[in-house]
């Protein structure tokens, strides 16, 4: 296990397709990387990673896109919510892709997962050894998936909360304060994006007023996003992070339910993984 060395997971609902291939490539060969962080879907694929599942990633974002509970109008009758949150973080982890609870709570590794707070618009984190491992997948993960309008918030100890990629986009900054001075960090973006200003102000001032926090912290966002990347950038210039991140123009979008697609992104996480293999073993050897 490398010491100092941190693993920083970008979130982006179905483009972390990439990130379970770009981690089932670490799992084949051998990368071992002691402190995970990760927000919204990252968070989940890090949970794989963390419990050792391979090919988890590529059940849970690819196998079974196509089950009607997955997404769509029927859950927002049923729960409020684009995504059948039920179905992901119950039905899929207790029944149709058991996720191994007691390997993730065992594990060497540790898994911290962000969330946004919705009466202070802030990041919260928690990391997996410091609760139950059924409460992190049904309620903590709930809550960093739950996306702002799209879903309800989850209330964790009390408190709304809901996607941490709200506050926290990309937390490089995060795992340098946990101790972590280099990082590989995992982005879900072509090189070059940066996040446009935010759209749609009046609209979301309207469907989030009982939230005036969370809706600042989604303003805020871009930019706080532009920054996180211009920092990744300026690390990675440095030799502190090694990034990973899709090669080939992405078609995925953030609800993409196109198995073709899915399936292709997996596979371009794993092959663009593997490409890089002796560049990052080299660099993870200092």
């Amino acid at each position: 296990m490398n010491a100092g060395v941190g693993l920083v997971l970008e979130g982006g609902g179905m483009r972390t397709t990439y990130t379970g291939g770009v981690l089932d490539a670490f799992m084949d060969a051998g990368v071992d990387l002691g402190y995970v962080i990760g927000v919204s879907a990252g968070a989940n694929a890090g949970g794989h990673y963390v419990a050792g599942q391979r090919e988890r990633s590529h059940r849970v974002f690819v196998d079974l896109v196509a089950d009607p509970r997955y997404a769509g109008w029927r859950n927002l009758v049923r729960e409020r919510s684009w995504f059948g949150m039920e179905f992901l973080f119950r039905t899929l982890p207790d029944e149709l892709a058991p996720f191994d609870y007691e390997a993730f709570r065992s594990s060497p590794r540790t898994l911290v997962s962000g969330v946004t707070d919705c009466t202070t618009g802030a990041a919260r984190y928690y990391a997996q050894h410091d609760r139950d491992p059924r409460w992190y997948v049904h309620t903590l993960q709930r809550a960093g998936c739950s996306l702002p309008v799209l879903s309800p918030p989850v209330l964790i100890e009390g408190t709304p909360c809901v996607d941490g990629g709200v506050s926290d986009s990309i937390p490089i900054l995060r795992a340098v304060q946990d101790g972590n001075p280099r990082n590989v960090v995992v982005l879900t973006r072509n090189v070059g994006y940066r996040k446009p200003s935010a759209r749609f102000r009046s609209l979301g001032r309207v469907l989030l007023r009982r939230h005036p926090a969370l809706y600042a912290a989604m303003l805020r966002r871009p930019a706080a996003y532009n920054a996180s990347l211009d920092l990744v950038e300026r690390m990675e210039r440095a030799g502190s992070a090694f990034v990973l991140r899709p090669v080939r123009p992405l078609v995925v979008g953030r609800m993409e339910r196109d198995l073709t697609r899915l399936e292709a992104l997996y596979r371009q996480g794993y092959s663009e993984t593997m490409a890089r293999m002796a560049e990052l073993e080299a660099w993870l050897a200092p």
